[in-house]
């Protein structure tokens, strides 16, 4: 994306687009990041009007549908009306949902920054990265970092665990299924299915480390790369590594390490940041 690595300079009515450096564009990534946290908090405080001028019309539709008349014009457009007025609902819980969820890890954890998947998937997009398990990545762990990384804890209570169902069909064959995420679980179910046929088994994994980065530092092969579109090949040396967390059954992450030129010139350490 031009916007994420030029910075554009006006010159009487000319425009200037001027190459970024590496430590600048790495400088922006880490503070997208560790700042996306007040920016979610800002934006969840602002809750969404669910005032209409069109009550008259919705009582008039209640009012013809208890006659039978369910098909008007008068039914139709008071159930869009009504149907906009569900969405801000939604909305406005899912705003709380996040005020409360940042405030139980920020106080839990205030050194560790807060963010939602769909963030990390929006900067991943804006600057040409992916994310995944760290299993996947294949580049070089600064020292410090890994430090980081080991002395990192959180409650058990917090940790997300990821669900799958493994099929065992009668004749030996079976196969493995990814359910959802759930907060942390030490026991496993089973149950039988169709009679006969198959028998389940759910099981529970803690969900490993994750890390951003770019798409060169990972080993990408028997896998696609979706949620995101990227624009530009750039290589920028930009790992930030994830902590999968659970709370209202809803994952998010906290933000554990991050690194790139600075493994010898240090831009940013993941510190409190008030």
């Amino acid at each position: 994306m031009k916007s994420a690595f030029l910075e554009k300079f006006e010159f009487g009515k000319n425009l200037v687009f001027k190459q970024k450096t590496t430590n600048q564009i790495i400088k922006e990534i880490h503070e997208d990041f560790f700042t996306e946290v007040d920016k979610l908090l800002a934006e969840a405080k602002i809750s969404r009007s669910l005032e209409t001028t069109k009550q008259d019309l919705i009582n008039k539709s209640e009012r013809l549908k208890k006659l039978g008349f369910v098909s008007t014009k008068e039914v139709s457009e008071a159930q869009q009306e009504m149907t906009r007025i569900r969405k801000l609902e939604e909305e406005n819980k899912l705003k709380i949902d996040l005020i409360c969820a940042i405030d139980y890890f920020s106080m839990k954890y205030p050194q560790y920054k807060f963010i939602t998947e769909e963030s990390v998937k929006t900067i991943c997009q804006k600057y040409g990265l992916i994310y995944g398990g760290v299993d996947k990545y294949k580049g070089v762990v600064p020292e410090k970092n890994l430090k980081q990384m080991e002395d990192f804890k959180i409650d058990q209570n917090d940790q997300c665990c990821l669900e799958t169902r493994t099929n065992y069909h009668y004749g030996g064959s079976s196969e493995k299924t990814v359910l959802n995420y759930h907060n942390y679980k030490i026991k496993s179910r089973d149950g039988a299915g169709e009679p006969y046929s198959t028998y389940h088994r759910y099981d529970y994994t803690i969900c490993p480390l994750e890390i951003a980065g770019p798409v060169g530092d990972f080993n990408t092969q028997n896998m696609n790369i979706t949620d995101y579109k990227l624009e530009q090949k750039i290589q920028i040396p930009d790992p930030v590594v994830l902590q999968p967390v659970f709370y209202r059954n809803k994952k998010y992450y906290l933000i554990v390490t991050a690194w790139g030129l600075e493994a010898s010139d240090e831009i940013v350490v993941n510190q409190k940041m008030n």
